[in-house]
């Protein structure tokens, strides 16, 4: 989902600061490269036994750092991480995707950390407001990414599907949004793929980048977001 530069990130819409306790439960967007490729993304597809999903903790943030800068474009400051193990608002919005090469070291062994999805709440969403969600906050991806060869198995479509039930339960959150990248054809077929639609445009959101423009995409959440899958 979406990634900007230092200043833009730094002035996103309000966040939303006071919440419900979060869950205790402990499960765990390059937005040039978020898509899986194949149709392995697909949501009716199993999670693989090799993949652990979890919360992220300090021991964590190390590889997530080496991770968000191998593949997406931003800097993030360490506020940025901080806030995912501190704030325990953002941490229960955070998950990481780690690899287990043998399932039976699940929760024994550290693992290989291939993807991770951060958060936000936001008071505001943008786009087209409605009488349905005028009160209610926005599940607001800050960043999606998954390493290359890991992006068959639908490992963000679970993650996505983890956190927006959470989101919903636990913050009453009425839509999930991002920001695309304008030259990310890909990335945004995967939105679209998942029910996000298109509903404005930024122009110079990714400075680093050319073209600079995002767009942003939400959709509603329903029914179907808090079935178990």
């Amino acid at each position: 989902m979406p990634q900007s530069t230092l200043t833009t990130w730094l002035n996103k819409p309000q966040t939303v600061k006071q919440s419900p306790t979060p869950p205790s439960s402990r499960e765990h967007t390059k937005n040039p490269d978020v898509s899986e490729h194949s149709s392995g993304s697909s949501t009716s597809n199993a999670l693989p036994i090799n993949v652990e999903l979890r919360a992220c903790t300090h021991d964590d943030v190390s590889s997530l750092k080496r991770l968000t800068s191998l593949l997406l474009p931003i800097p993030y400051p360490d506020k940025f991480y901080k806030e995912i193990v501190e704030d325990p608002l953002t941490n229960n919005i955070t998950l990481l995707a780690v690899w287990h090469d043998d399932p039976a070291m699940i929760g024994k062994q550290k693992g290989r950390l291939v993807g991770a999805i951060r958060c936000r709440l936001l008071a505001h969403p943008q786009g087209e407001p409605s009488a349905s969600n005028h009160d209610k906050p926005m599940l607001y991806l800050s960043t999606l990414a998954i390493l290359s060869p890991y992006r068959t198995h639908g490992i963000a479509c679970h993650m996505l599907q983890i956190l927006t039930k959470r989101a919903v339960e636990a913050y009453g959150v009425s839509q999930v949004g991002a920001h695309v990248w304008e030259a990310n054809a890909e990335g945004l077929g995967w939105y679209r793929k998942r029910g996000f639609r298109e509903v404005g445009r930024e122009a110079n959101y990714y400075r680093r980048l050319d073209p600079q423009g995002a767009i942003v995409v939400q959709r509603d959440v329903g029914v179907m977001d808090l079935l178990p899958k």
